[in-house]
């Protein structure tokens, strides 16, 4: 394949989107001169270096054309970035700066209708009218909000005008190290408040598009089938191979199963059932007239498109069969690349956020690596049967392709995946052909429908139990993978594409490639002194890292510790801590494991945990002391560097006698008392409350996940 100009101002078009991403708050920067300084530096090394390099690319003009191109591209980002409007629902917490605060809101719901951890019902509301108490009156208001509500006897619907009371808060920005920034997701796609809602009441119902075609189906195919527990799952999974996980409201363990051995995208409607569908009924239509057919593939289309909800990867499915229809109307053939690239300009024209996530970025770089890869892979594979070679280099192409991203996003890698992907392409293609036909009768005969699905459950059921057994592979932590790394990983990939000398190298370039993500992994590992103090506002989560020794203070609650934990040892590049302790075990009956040297008992009662560590003597006290026992008389040399517990008390008495250099609250909110006590000894008092998560190294001492001037009112 040769990059011609219009290939070339497609990927410049990318790249200026994903300039404007750059945060340069830290440096005081406007992000508008950011940008204009970024695409200024690389549209003058191009305009320069580039036509030597590559005597038959671009001439230096067109190279500062296309820098111009980027730069408008990131101020067009820039501009379309989600913003709260004036009367956005939003703006009621800005003034007076009340959070949260009760509040009436009128409303239609829109996307979401499934269940969150706490067992509430989840929705996007799009707000029509709002009041405040102690106003005796609704006024308009806009904006959208993330709503929960009880669930109730009839589960509430999308499209059902409501009338809702509850809590409006401001979600809050993500505090934890390697955590989800929920508050940023839901800030690019133009929500930036939330409402607890405590009661609700429906005002009418309202015209939904395709959702009830789309509820007959999902409520047809596992109408057969259990309808508590894991017994549900199989005909969930049939619909969402068929309708997207937009569509199909699944449990949250079947989800996070899928995640986890690298199967995501069977819980998303994609390019391949866009395929199978069109393809079916261009074959069928091709029997009457070509233009007939084009008629219904194109039909087809934009009913498979409001079926699924508009899912990054079924539009861009679309958009390119809408293209390949085209050509065929017209007697030409289609440059699969070259559509490829316009499609994903055309849809980040539309919605430039689009860009940011993470399913876009894996549905095209998962095609674009299956258009380039797979038929070379396929040569390879000449001396296996076709249709293996194909089941084989298929998921080969798209994993490669969507490696790196994934590094970059996770900080681990599946080993499961790849192979798991290639033994189970069997069952995807009798899942979705299969799911399609029962979806079909569902709509025309209904006993045929559920019929169809009852008997797609067990290779349904097959699959998630092969899934369940993948599971049990550990994946690898690499690390923060930065996007310097990426951006060499899929240079590589173009060297070994496009350039015939490098071609030949393919090897050695791997290996290098491999080596971007191991050596700075090594470095990190062997170098890495600091210690993690998680934002919990419960009992301490704390993770101290040096070479050769990671020990780790947990929480109680298993759950929560894998939301905090799992997430930052990928990005810190741990597969497992050598020393973890449970923080509900340490008793005074609890004995310290050889594998922690850093950790031993201070005392038991009150149960205090020291730990020696970098020539710092943290007291990690498990359980605040009551205001009636005596603090210990320790010499200066003994007593503690840092004290840390939970609460917003603790014992005056102690910290007199103490007098912590560096003392921690792991707590919602601080104590003015308290910061006044340790600052009359010239002590410094951190609140995780307000400042979020800790991060102590020996060099520059802590630092804050946020400025607690910065921190929301709770």
């Amino acid at each position: 394949m040769r990059l011609n100009l219009t290939a070339l101002v497609c990927l410049s078009y990318f790249l200026g989107l994903l300039v404007s991403g750059i945060t340069w708050t830290s440096f005081g920067v406007n992000p508008i001169f950011g940008a204009l300084i970024v695409c200024s530096a690389l549209t003058a090394i191009a305009v320069i270096f580039l036509p030597i390099v590559w005597r038959r690319g671009p001439t230096g003009p067109q190279w500062l054309l296309l820098g111009l191109i980027a730069l408008l591209a990131s101020g067009y980002a820039l501009w379309r970035f989600p913003q709260p409007s004036p009367t956005d629902i939003s703006r009621l917490l800005n003034a007076p700066p009340r959070n949260p605060q009760t509040i009436v809101a009128i409303g239609t719901l829109t996307q979401g209708g499934g269940q969150n951890s706490q067992g509430k019902q989840q929705f996007w509301l799009t707000i029509d009218q709002v009041q405040r108490p102690p106003e005796k009156t609704f006024r308009p208001s806009t904006g959208k909000v993330y709503l929960t509500l009880p669930t109730a006897k009839t589960p509430w619907q999308r499209c059902q005008k409501i009338r809702v009371t509850g809590k409006l808060y401001r979600p809050m920005q993500s505090t934890n190290p390697g955590s989800f920034n929920f508050a940023d997701y839901l800030a690019k796609q133009g929500i930036f408040a939330g409402i607890s809602g405590q009661e609700a009441i429906l005002v009418k119902d309202q015209f939904c598009g395709l959702t009830p075609i789309r509820e007959r189906i999902v409520q047809t195919q596992s109408a057969w089938l259990p309808t508590e527990g894991k017994g549900r799952w199989p005909g969930l999974l049939i619909s969402s191979i068929v309708l997207g996980q937009k569509a199909v409201n699944l449990p949250a363990e079947l989800r996070n199963l899928f995640n986890q051995v690298g199967l995501s995208h069977f819980l998303a409607a994609s390019g391949y059932q866009v395929s199978l569908l069109v393809g079916t009924v261009l074959a069928f239509g091709q029997r009457f007239n070509p233009k007939v057919a084009i008629a219904l593939g194109l039909g087809t289309l934009l009913f498979y498109l409001g079926l699924t909800g508009l899912e990054p990867s079924v539009m861009r499915a679309s958009l390119m069969w809408a293209g390949v229809m085209v050509a065929m109307v017209n007697d030409r053939k289609i440059n699969t690349v070259g559509a490829l690239l316009l499609v994903a300009t055309l849809m980040l024209l539309v919605n430039p956020v689009w860009i940011w996530g993470l399913g876009f970025q894996l549905s095209f770089l998962a095609t674009f690596g299956i258009v380039v890869m797979a038929k070379p892979l396929q040569d390879w594979l000449d001396f296996l049967p076709s249709k293996i070679a194909e089941i084989i280099a298929v998921p080969v192409a798209a994993s490669v392709w969507t490696t790196p991203i994934l590094l970059f996003q996770l900080g681990y890698f599946i080993p499961a995946a790849l192979p798991l992907n290639i033994l189970i392409t069997p069952l995807l293609e009798i899942l979705s052909f299969g799911g399609m036909i029962s979806a079909i009768f569902s709509l025309i005969f209904a006993p045929i429908g559920s019929g169809l699905a009852w008997v797609l459950a067990f290779p349904a059921q097959g699959l998630i139990t092969v899934a369940q057994q993948f599971q049990q592979v550990p994946n690898i932590a690499v690390g923060q993978v930065g996007i310097w790394q990426v951006g060499l990983m899929y240079g590589g990939f173009g060297l070994i594409g496009w350039v015939p000398f490098w071609r030949q190298r393919a090897l050695w370039v791997s290996l290098f490639l491999v080596s971007l993500v191991i050596i700075p992994l090594i470095f990190a590992l062997q170098t890495r002194v600091q210690v993690t103090i998680f934002d919990t506002q419960e009992m301490p989560v704390i993770v101290a890292q040096r070479p050769g020794q990671t020990t780790a203070i947990a929480a109680t609650d298993p759950a929560q510790t894998e939301r905090l934990l799992a997430p930052f040892y990928a990005k810190q590049g741990i597969n497992q801590a050598d020393c973890e302790i449970i923080a509900h075990q340490t008793s005074k009956k609890l004995d310290i494991p050889k594998n922690c040297p850093d950790l031993s008992w201070y005392s038991r009662s009150p149960p205090i945990l020291a730990l020696n560590f970098a020539q710092r003597r943290w007291w990690i006290v498990l359980q605040v002391p009551d205001r009636q026992q005596s603090p210990p008389k320790l010499p200066l040399d003994q007593r503690p560097d840092i004290l840390l517990w939970t609460g917003s008390f603790f014992p005056f008495s102690w910290l007199e006698q103490l007098r912590p250099p560096t003392a921690i609250a792991i707590t919602a909110a601080g104590n003015a008392n308290l910061r006044q006590k340790i600052e009359s000894f010239k002590g410094q008092l951190w609140i995780t409350g307000e400042v979020g998560s800790l991060e102590w190294t020996p060099r520059q001492g802590f630092s804050a996940a946020r400025d607690s001037r910065d921190a929301d009112l709770r």
